[in-house]
């Protein structure tokens, strides 16, 4: 530690004065250095590794107990990916409806494009008009031949209309459709998103059957 002027002896009344008024601004920084260290950190630590993540878009209004009920669904047909003994999935919902508010809107579409190109999910179910928007998915989702005998729409999209599985949950399936995200560039080393790819084919292949 650098000495300006006459250091006092240590932990003394006069030391604590002279450390404050020369090291003040060098303690503030290295405790806040520390807080984003530990709370980095904590967060890393705290941080739920979900097995499997589906984003839904569509003009639907889902009520809580119908979020939670697709999450249970998707729990119960998948995998464990991490390995910590749990199926955990995690539902992105993007409600599409109209909203008088502007600012809803323009919200709801900047989120839009952020799951489209950036989310971790791996399965998305959406109404047409969004799957429109991923250009018939060449290079970001799987064939729907790689995963179902179904007819597709656009080569990746399954119709789920009249889903049993889905209208048991009261939604409305006449403009709802089933894609499998591909792994991107990033995470085709990464063994997780990999296990998380086979449960977004295990719950789709589910979900249609």
């Amino acid at each position: 530690m650098e000495v300006y002027g006459t250091k006092p002896p240590r932990f003394t009344k006069e030391w604590w004065e002279y450390f404050w008024d020369y090291y003040k601004w060098h303690t503030i920084g290295t405790v806040i250095v520390l807080i984003i260290i530990v709370t980095t950190i904590v967060d890393s630590v705290n941080k739920v590794k979900y097995d499997l993540s589906t984003t839904f878009i569509a003009p639907i209004i889902l009520t809580e107990e119908t979020e939670q009920a697709l999450t249970n669904l998707m729990e119960d047909n998948i995998d464990d990916a991490s390995g910590n003994k749990k199926n955990e999935a995690f539902l992105t919902y993007l409600n599409m409806s109209d909203n008088s508010d502007p600012q809803y809107m323009q919200a709801m579409q900047t989120k839009l494009m952020i799951e489209l190109g950036y989310s971790e999910s791996f399965v998305y179910i959406l109404s047409k008009q969004y799957a429109d928007l991923f250009e018939g998915g060449e290079g970001v989702l799987i064939p729907a031949s790689d995963w179902t005998s179904k007819e597709s729409y656009d080569g990746s999209f399954v119709s789920l209309n009249g889903n049993r599985y889905l209208e048991d949950l009261g939604l409305d399936t006449s403009d709802l459709y089933l894609a499998v995200r591909d792994t991107r560039k990033d995470e085709k080393d990464d063994k997780f998103c990999i296990e998380k790819q086979k449960n977004g084919v295990k719950f789709a292949k589910f979900l249609i059957n």
